[in-house]
């Protein structure tokens, strides 16, 4: 990619007035999202989707942000391009958008989906003050160099563009960690794609994606999260299709380390993504069975718990003598027993006190101490 001042491009008013160029000048840490990190147990990211679902209106997008953050999403994210670099005159919409209403030429509906450069930098501001990470999705290279002017925490790929290799490589520049959307996509595009950012010394999340809209519950195909995670030896999350309040849970239990959901402010408002989209009680609900799923799912840790304590003793047990015990027997296993409660010498003392002999009387049914032993 040239080497481009931001200066150049800032203040512009619309993609259209941007040079597709950007540089890198920053390290960071491994793979986090502003200050937060990812995997080793941690919360799920959520990443409230807004997309293009603010149907070109500023305002609307600002009030995105808002429904996000009470939401209890750490970030919010929005597409980012311009119509004339991302189709071709002529493309033709997908059924789902056609059906949305959008007509049938791609870029024209793209073109009403577009926000300015100086929009974008309002939203940026509006998630600082609000306190949620500003994300956005570049879909060409004057879209990546605005990403970098408003130093994002980190770039998304879309599915599409896994296997784009100039994109990727101008993003592997910033020195963000990129989180790659990997639907629609052959096992070998994706191994290229993470061959690609490991050659470049990148860091990257996958997100297991089905690239339907909306896609039906049990297409969700969620055991894929954990198989991409062991496949390519990258933190793995999931981008949510469906139109689900439940699914982003089960993809934490099955083992997502973040979740990305498509929501509206309105689903009867214009727009391609609206059908598939959560409504912001439904986001707030949504991420709410995440962090449940995420209690209940707990740290795995093989200890017992300390609620348990109580059980274990009432319900454990303690070596007894089955008959009465004369001093200087020897102790065999016709003469001891295991009964409850616990809290004396457990069963791994058993046997452990054969063959001893007793150095006091020990009556039936009392627990046995080592000091009646020898």
């Amino acid at each position: 990619m040239p080497d481009t001042n931001v200066a150049e491009f800032r203040g512009a008013a619309s993609y259209a007035d941007q040079p597709a160029c950007c540089t890198a000048d920053r390290r960071g840490p491994d793979l986090t999202i502003g200050r937060v990190g990812l995997g080793s147990g941690r919360p799920a990211y959520v990443i409230a989707e807004a997309g293009v679902n603010h149907h070109g209106s500023p305002q609307a997008a600002l009030e995105m942000i808002e429904a996000a953050r009470r939401a209890g999403a750490q970030a919010v994210k929005f597409q980012v391009f311009r119509a004339e670099e991302l189709a071709s005159p002529g493309a033709r919409t997908a059924a789902y958008q056609r059906a949305a209403g959008q007509g049938g030429d791609q870029r024209a509906m793209l073109k009403k989906l577009e926000l300015r450069a100086d929009d974008f930098r309002a939203l940026r501001e509006a998630c600082q003050k609000a306190g949620i990470e500003f994300l956005g999705t570049p879909f060409d290279q004057a879209s990546l160099c605005l990403l970098r002017e408003l130093d994002v925490a980190a770039i998304k790929i879309a599915s599409t563009d896994l296997t784009n290799t100039p994109l990727l490589e101008d993003a592997l520049t910033l020195d963000r960690p990129l989180l790659v959307s990997t639907g629609a996509s052959r096992p070998e595009e994706i191994s290229r794609c993470v061959e690609l950012i490991g050659a470049r010394g990148g860091r990257a999340a996958l997100l297991h994606c089905v690239s339907a809209y909306p896609v039906p519950e049990e297409r969700a195909n969620l055991r894929r999260i954990r198989a991409l995670a062991e496949r390519f030896g990258l933190l793995t999350g999931f981008s949510d299709h469906t139109q689900s309040i439940e699914i982003g849970a089960l993809a934490v239990a099955a083992g997502a380390c973040m979740v990305e959901k498509h929501f509206t402010l309105d689903r009867t408002q214009p727009g391609p993504d609206q059908s598939f989209s959560l409504e912001p009680e439904e986001l707030k609900r949504y991420v709410e069975r995440i962090r449940r799923a995420e209690a209940v799912l707990g740290d795995g840790s093989l200890p017992y718990q300390e609620i348990e304590e109580e059980v274990r003793n009432k319900a454990g047990r303690s070596v007894v003598a089955r008959c009465a015990i004369g001093v200087g027997e020897k102790l065999t296993r016709e003469k001891l027993c295991l009964k409850r409660p616990g809290g004396g010498l457990g069963s791994e003392a058993f046997e452990k006190l054969l063959n001893k002999h007793a150095t006091a009387p020990i009556a039936a049914d009392q627990r046995l101490t080592w000091s009646m032993v020898e």
